[in-house]
């Protein structure tokens, strides 16, 4: 089988060591005669290789396009690899088939391709679903493949125990966490209560810890270990060089219009309290905070431009987003700077109770740069608050916004009822708790 495996195109090329990893994690099946492979139009993102047997293919009408034999030189390369696919493939007799993820294969290829010769060879070392998880992300097929080297190598293993503490809500960012053995839970703190909120609980191969990082904000939540294992960890400098450069990519107003003129989507991340107060019109609402569970909501074939005040809680959805494979780019200074009043819809309290603040700096995406917009405000035109004050309201801009407005509302009544169940099932656990200490200490005094 390993012969056979070997000499299929383009695994040949691959590193001893990479030939390993991505065998170790192929599927491979048999298949009776008369039965499917693929069909036309599906996007799979694997590679299928026939080791055994025959397959014809047959186009959208049913009709036999062509045939494909074990043991001869088509065999060697992946079957009708196209995505979508073109054809379908179905067993003319019972056939051998090996599948392979097609962006696994991909990151190996190129990381044995670009590496400087005497560059020692990273390898995910058999087993360790972890590293195979992290390279078949999304955030990490976009990273240039010396980065990946690089990153790679700069990665500092952690053991850790049941309970431990990694990440503090409230606390400075300083690294990025990739698990690659154990458990851990995510909760954040309820407003004035003694205990956290679970949020959710990740496994091998997850990565948090990145937020903070991005926008350069204090820790929104707290991470803690629910088993033993070990963690891999990326300095903050690191993780800004090597994952968020690559991943956040700034542009100026002018060209973010040009780009909605073109079909492009602005996607707004400021609170929806916010955001009711002044929006772009025809941008859509995610608050940073919902981005990772409504991602899958949003139409993956649309390029988003993300915008907030100052940019930074933009950059941090852009992150986010780009590990889920969306398209992404970030309004370079937010909403408070260059954008012009008129395509807010704004009202005249809101315009009012900004105060213009002189430009601070030089324009450039970076750090200290989006440090000093946090100070920037609108400078508005008198003129144009005049026009502002006699512009009326249009009835279809106003049910539109209520209707958003219901659907919002009924979204925090929604997780108000999932915080107020979670608090419910925690004061039952601490009565029950006190009743078996009641008892327990009962026992005790008799």
């Amino acid at each position: 089988m390993q012969g056979a495996l070997r000499d299929l195109i383009p695994l040949s090329s691959l590193s001893d060591k990479h030939f390993t990893d991505v065998s170790a994690n192929m599927a491979v099946t048999t298949v009776n005669a008369g039965e499917y492979l693929f069909g036309a139009g599906d996007s799979d993102n694997h590679s299928v290789y026939l080791l055994d047997g025959e397959i014809s293919f047959l186009d959208t009408s049913g009709r036999v396009t062509g045939m494909v034999a074990s043991g001869t030189e088509p065999a060697r390369y992946p079957l009708a690899n196209q995505q979508p696919r073109l054809v379908s493939a179905r067993a003319t007799i019972k056939s051998v088939i090996v599948s392979i993820d097609s962006t696994l294969l991909d990151v190996m290829l190129t990381i044995d391709q670009s590496v400087e010769p005497r560059a020692a060879i990273v390898s995910t070392n058999t087993g360790e679903d972890w590293m195979t998880r992290m390279l078949q992300s999304e955030a990490f097929i976009k990273i240039p493949p010396a980065d990946i080297q690089r990153l790679l190598n700069r990665l500092e293993s952690v053991p850790v125990r049941s309970g431990d503490v990694i990440i503090k809500q409230g606390n400075e960012g300083d690294y990025f966490y990739i698990i690659r053995e154990g458990t851990c839970s995510v909760t954040r703190q309820a407003h004035n209560e003694g205990w956290g909120v679970p949020l959710a609980e990740l496994s091998s191969g997850d990565c948090f810890g990145e937020e903070a990082l991005v926008s350069d904000a204090r820790r929104n939540a707290t991470v803690t270990m629910l088993t033993d294992g070990n963690l891999m960890r990326l300095s903050k400098q690191d993780f800004l060089e090597l994952l968020k450069k690559p991943l956040v990519h700034y542009i100026d107003y002018k060209q973010a219009s040009a780009m909605v003129s073109d079909g492009d989507v602005w996607l707004d991340v400021r609170l929806a309290d916010e955001y009711a107060n002044y929006a772009l019109g025809d941008s859509i609402n995610i608050p940073l905070s919902d981005v990772r569970d409504q991602a899958t909501e949003l139409p993956s074939n649309r390029k988003y431009i993300i915008c907030c005040d100052t940019g930074r809680r933009s950059a941090a959805a852009a992150f986010l987003l780009s590990q889920r494979g969306f398209e992404v780019c970030v309004l370079d200074g937010g909403l408070r700077k260059d954008v012009p009043v008129t395509e807010l819809g704004m009202s005249e309290e809101s315009r009012l109770s900004i105060a213009p603040i002189a430009d601070s700096g030089p324009s450039g995406a970076g750090t200290d740069k989006h440090d000093e917009t946090e100070a920037q405000m609108y400078s508005w035109d008198a003129e144009v608050a005049s026009k502002q004050e006699t512009d009326t309201a249009d009835t279809a801009t106003l049910q539109a916004t209520l209707a958003r407005l219901t659907s919002e509302m009924a979204n925090y009544m929604q997780k108000s009822a999932q915080l107020e169940a979670a608090v419910n099932e925690a004061r039952e656990a601490r009565t029950t708790l006190q009743e078996r200490l009641d008892a327990l200490a009962a026992l005790i005094n008799e």
